[in-house]
């Protein structure tokens, strides 16, 4: 039977925690189910710097828990909200891995 890698784990538990995190934080925040093309500060900071620490080795693999908590956050919020911030923070992601595999 084959394991699976430890970081998948620490990614999966972080993007749960986050997501809950954001869930929460959205209900909270915002009292209409939908935005008006609104960019959240708070879930624009933490897709930003989760895109930003999955980029970081860091020993024990905390990076992964960490920045995918922070791109959890983005990501659990409620429809219409969190989307662009999401997107940003993923694209930093996505660009930085390309950037890293061709240096």
């Amino acid at each position: 039977m084959n394991e699976v890698p430890i970081n998948i784990l620490f990614g999966i538990i972080g993007v749960v925690l986050g997501g809950f995190f954001g869930l929460n934080y959205s209900y909270k925040k915002y009292n209409f189910p939908y935005t008006i093309k609104k960019i959240d500060k708070l879930a624009l900071l933490c897709g930003v710097l989760g895109g930003a620490i999955l980029l970081i080795d860091i020993p024990y693999y905390i990076n992964h828990l960490i920045g995918a908590f922070l791109l959890g956050v983005p990501f659990g919020m409620r429809p219409g909200y969190g989307n662009t911030e999401l997107y940003i923070g993923l694209l930093i992601l996505f660009v930085g891995l390309l950037v890293k595999s061709f240096i």
